[in-house]
């Protein structure tokens, strides 16, 4: 059989053909690949970004939680300290009440009334409102009750001194508040009358001997 030289153009026209049917399907391959690729890295990216976004955001808001927890518990410590301060018994706060109904009242030596009372006077006359019956005079008050320590000492409490050299007991008030060291009491001075002092003053510091609970507490 003879090719002739028209069938040898077309052989090639049809050779050349296919090589480039081939070269653009190639081509359309890596096109394609290479868009994939870029997709895929721009995906990673996004993600990436998007990842360490919500990771700074967690950080944030765990950092915000911190910050405001440590403000709920300075809260709830102070809140819980305020509560302990003024959880008094029923009796201790009527107490308080009576006690300090008389402030202003002048001393009066062997005095029991509103003209005038002496240290034990007032503290009798106080604590007779609620029937606890206290001895007269503060030497004897000071054998009454369960003597406590000055850093367990609650209003309501009898505090008791050695005052002007004296070397026995001669001197008693009632606590009314507690802060630390520092024991305020109401009591009837010879000076002032029935007044609020301090264990941090420099004379009833130097006096003072001792603590007495003189009657149960129970939280009402």
């Amino acid at each position: 059989m003879l090719i002739t030289t028209t069938d040898t153009n077309f052989i090639t026209k049809i050779y050349l053909m296919k090589n480039l049917a081939l070269t653009l399907v190639a081509f359309c391959t890596i096109c394609l690949s290479t868009e994939v690729s870029a997709q895929t890295k721009i995906s990673v990216t996004k993600t990436s970004a998007i990842n360490k976004q919500r990771i700074a955001e967690n950080l944030a808001i765990a950092e915000i939680n911190k910050k405001m927890n440590a403000v709920d518990d300075e809260l709830e410590g102070k809140t819980s300290k305020k509560s302990e301060k003024a959880k008094y018994c029923y009796l201790t706060e009527q107490l308080m009440n009576v006690a300090s109904d008389y402030q202003g009242i002048r001393y009066q030596w062997g005095g029991m009334s509103r003209n005038g009372m002496d240290c034990s006077g007032f503290v009798k006359t106080a604590f007779n409102q609620f029937k606890i019956d206290l001895p007269r005079t503060s030497k004897e008050m000071a054998s009454r009750g369960e003597r406590v320590s000055a850093s367990e000492a609650k209003p309501g409490d009898l505090i008791f001194f050695k005052n002007g050299g004296s070397r026995v007991i001669n001197h008693v008030g009632i606590v009314i508040e507690v802060n630390g060291d520092d024991i305020k009491f109401i009591h009837s001075a010879t000076s002032k009358g029935v007044s609020i002092n301090s264990t941090k003053e420099a004379y009833y510091s130097r006096g003072f001997v001792q603590i007495n609970r003189v009657y149960d507490r129970q939280v009402l």
